[in-house]
């Protein structure tokens, strides 16, 4: 499109050369006329005055002025015969142009991209036959686009043919072209809503974005899918790793258990749903670690309260000072109660979850520093075993001196 615009560009460059250099030629010519008959008028006017003022006789005049029309004439004869309009300057640009235009046509123009969409659609079997038979990665990558350009012909003509939108949509998917795939997978879903492997194909190319908004439609449409076939093993699965991204342990655990009844013991697969099962498990359990948290405040320290103060509880190890999980709370009143899951980890390899004990601190912090300062309030800690839905109980009663 670039080198289109650039020879169209250059085109009208010359054309309007063209046009100056003839429009510049005929004033210089004007021009020469317009002095050539000053001047005769000029000379006329002299020989006028010789004759009344100086006394040049009339036959003198009449000789005189003879020659000066014959050197008029002579003069714009020349010019005219200088100024003489050939055909060939006009004609010779006008070849130049329609050549250019011709070439431009051939090389960039509707007629080339006709005729590569006609011969697209004829080759259209022959292609699809060859590149549905091998790895569409191997496959040449300008039979490819061809094929493409040939479906696109066929659904132009038939917008309606199912099985072209689905091949259109897997090649789409492979060639690397998400807006082209998604807006055919919903096509196709427009013809035939009922259609199972349209809902989960369709599925797996959404989870592939990677996007919430697209795994929460994959998971609408993997829900129709098992409405039609409750033991479709693709489903399943899928809907057991949508689940499992959104932390819903439960639903996971499900999808995969009835996935699991569907394999062949010891299989691959089966190994493999079977190894996903146990991590959604274990996930399930540490999700399930928690611990409820109440804190007092000691009468002797009330006091000391400060104004717009911040609240730290948080849980540590035996052997690790860094915190498993924090919670912070501006200050407003006593007893409070908070509970810490491994959803308030500082960092996603140190949780509640993977300590045995739990240490619990609580401070009152002049500023939001969690770090101990002069003038800062803070309870004994506790030391307790880690489990699922633990409890313990803290009272701030000292005040760190400096």
């Amino acid at each position: 499109m670039t080198s289109l615009i650039i020879v169209m560009l250059l085109m009208l460059l010359v054309a309007v050369v063209f046009i100056l250099l003839a429009t510049g030629k005929q004033r210089r010519i004007l021009k020469r006329q317009d002095e050539n008959k000053r001047w005769y008028e000029q000379r006329l006017t002299e020989l006028e005055e010789e004759r009344s003022l100086h006394g040049l006789s009339d036959e003198e005049y009449e000789y005189s002025k003879q020659e000066l029309d014959k050197t008029f004439v002579n003069d714009s004869k020349d010019i005219e015969e200088t100024i003489e309009w050939r055909p060939a300057p006009v004609v010779f640009p006008a070849v130049i142009v329609v050549i250019i235009s011709v070439a431009l046509y051939w090389s960039f123009g509707s007629w080339q991209l006709q005729e590569q969409a006609a011969d697209a659609r004829e080759r259209l079997p022959e292609l699809g036959k060859k590149l549905l038979s091998e790895q569409t990665q191997a496959a040449d990558p300008e039979e490819l686009n061809l094929f493409a350009l040939g479906l696109r012909q066929k659904l132009m003509s038939d917008p309606n043919d199912a099985i072209a939108w689905w091949v259109y949509a897997g090649l789409m998917v492979d060639i690397g072209a998400p807006e082209e795939a998604d807006e055919a997978f919903q096509k196709l879903l427009d013809l035939e809503p009922e259609r199972l492997n349209t809902l989960v194909s369709y599925s797996r190319f959404l989870l592939m974005s990677g996007s919430a908004q697209n795994k929460a439609k994959a998971a609408n449409l993997l829900a129709r899918a098992l409405k039609l076939n409750p033991a479709n093993i693709e489903a399943l699965s899928l809907l057991g790793f949508v689940a499992y991204e959104q932390q819903d342990w439960e639903q996971a655990i499900q999808a995969w258990t009835l996935l699991q009844q569907q394999l062949s013991p010891g299989s691959e697969r089966y190994v493999a749903v079977q190894n996903a099962l146990a991590d959604a498990k274990q996930q399930q359990t540490n999700a399930g670690m928690t611990l409820t948290v109440t804190v007092n405040i000691d009468n002797a320290v009330q006091e000391f309260l400060p104004e717009g103060a911040t609240l730290f509880v948080y849980v540590t190890g035996n052997e690790a000072p860094m915190p498993a999980a924090v919670i912070r709370e501006p200050v407003e009143g006593f007893p409070v109660t908070y509970t810490l899951s491994n959803a308030n980890a500082m960092l996603p390899d140190h949780k509640l979850s993977d300590l045995d004990e739990w240490t619990v601190h609580a401070r009152i912090s002049q500023d939001e520093n969690i770090e101990a300062e002069a003038g800062d309030l803070e309870a004994p800690t506790v030391t307790i075993k880690a489990k699922a839905n633990q409890t313990a109980t803290v009272t701030l009663s000292t005040r760190i001196q400096e």
